[in-house]
């Protein structure tokens, strides 16, 4: 699951290429960095999965120390993530939809976040196991957000 350090899944086709990007934004060469960055996500993409996309989502954030490239760095994270949570949604996976959630709600996107989280509870329902919903709730209180009890999103335990 998404842990903030940008590490969700270490390895991959697209490590190689975020390894890249991290050298070349220590150079300080923007050319090099966001064409590191496009190999990353192209590899990322191409892989069914989600975390390889969230992994990149994260990896987008550090983008913004190039000038001017703040606001790009941030919409780039924002659509990669919608992309991840996507898959793990359709992959009906938990911890996917969870790892999505926290980076929405690390941007700052508390719509993004409510949507993920409403759709992690009808996941963690569906599959009518109790771990599923402890791991919803164990979630939220990890996170230390109060916005799924604002709209309903947490079971009550």
């Amino acid at each position: 699951m998404y842990s903030g350090s940008g590490d969700i899944e270490p390895l991959g086709p697209w490590t190689a290429y975020l390894e890249a990007m991290n050298q070349t934004l220590a150079e300080r060469n923007p050319h090099a960095s966001l064409g590191a960055w496009r190999q990353a996500y192209s590899a990322a993409l191409s892989d069914p999965g989600w975390r390889g996309l969230l992994t990149v989502a994260a990896a987008s954030l550090r983008l913004r120390t190039l000038p001017g490239f703040s606001k790009d760095a941030v919409a780039r994270a924002q659509e990669t993530s919608w992309i991840a949570f996507f898959r793990a949604r359709q992959q009906r996976s938990l911890e996917g939809v969870l790892s999505a959630a926290a980076v929405f709600e690390s941007l700052g996107d508390h719509a993004a976040f409510e949507q993920s989280m409403r759709v992690a509870e009808m996941l963690a329902i569906r599959t009518g196991q109790a771990a599923g919903l402890d791991r919803l709730r164990d979630f939220l209180e990890r996170l230390g957000s109060n916005a799924g009890q604002e709209t309903g999103t947490l079971v009550p335990g």
